[in-house]
């Protein structure tokens, strides 16, 4: 398999867990990598009904240079009771695009707990997860060790305080579109522009270019 064009190397696909309990996470997630020059993209971005969705879910993931793999939730579902295998299928997608391509992609694996991807996964021993703990801060740590450049990127407190003005924002986009998280395809869309406009005003990332 081969993308069409050269993946963008600032675009970030993000495989995480779409539940409300996640929300607070997803917020310091994309006003991290956004603080940090990157473009967030999800699968939410595809459709989810038609033949070809596998097919478009693969070429967005080829179209991106890294990818964020969360694989914290590993518990049963609450109101089904089955395991979630979206975001292993969706690790194993990326690695084989990985692979399968001539093209550059950097992968990262994220986990809430030290050591227990060796017992949920154990096909990714040796390759070490970034551990956030559950919490923001340590999520926007480790979008700094994936993503900054050493004496190049904005200090954690300049991240926590865009993931700080965002969630309220966030929370007022939820009420006017009467949903109870934000993981729907245009909010995701208004949530990733609305990120990128607050880390343009506070000078960590080039305005956009004038329009012609």
């Amino acid at each position: 398999m081969e993308p069409a064009l050269s993946p963008d190397r600032q675009s970030v696909f993000l495989n995480i867990p779409f539940d409300r309990r996640y929300a607070p996470m997803f917020t310091a997630l994309v006003a991290g990598l956004t603080a940090l020059g990157r473009k967030p993209h999800c699968a939410l971005e595809v459709p989810s009904s038609g033949r070809h969705r596998l097919d478009r879910l693969l070429e967005l993931i080829a179209s991106c240079g890294a990818s964020v793999h969360d694989l914290s939730r590993i518990s049963l579902s609450r109101s089904t009771r089955v395991p979630r295998f979206n975001m292993p299928f969706e690790l194993g997608l990326t690695y084989a695009v990985s692979r399968l391509t001539t093209r550059e992609h950097s992968l990262f694996v994220l986990e809430e707990k030290p050591w227990r991807l060796q017992a949920s996964l154990s096909d990714m021993n040796g390759h070490d997860p970034h551990i956030h703990g559950g919490t923001q801060i340590g999520m926007l740590r480790c979008m700094l060790d994936c993503f900054g450049r050493p004496g190049g990127e904005p200090p954690l407190p300049t991240l926590r305080a865009l993931a700080r003005r965002l969630a309220p924002i966030v929370a007022a986009l939820e009420r006017e579109q009467a949903v109870s998280d934000p993981f729907h395809p245009s909010l995701f869309r208004q949530i990733v522009d609305v990120a990128s406009e607050l880390a343009r005003l506070e000078g960590l990332i080039p305005p956009l270019p004038p329009t012609p």
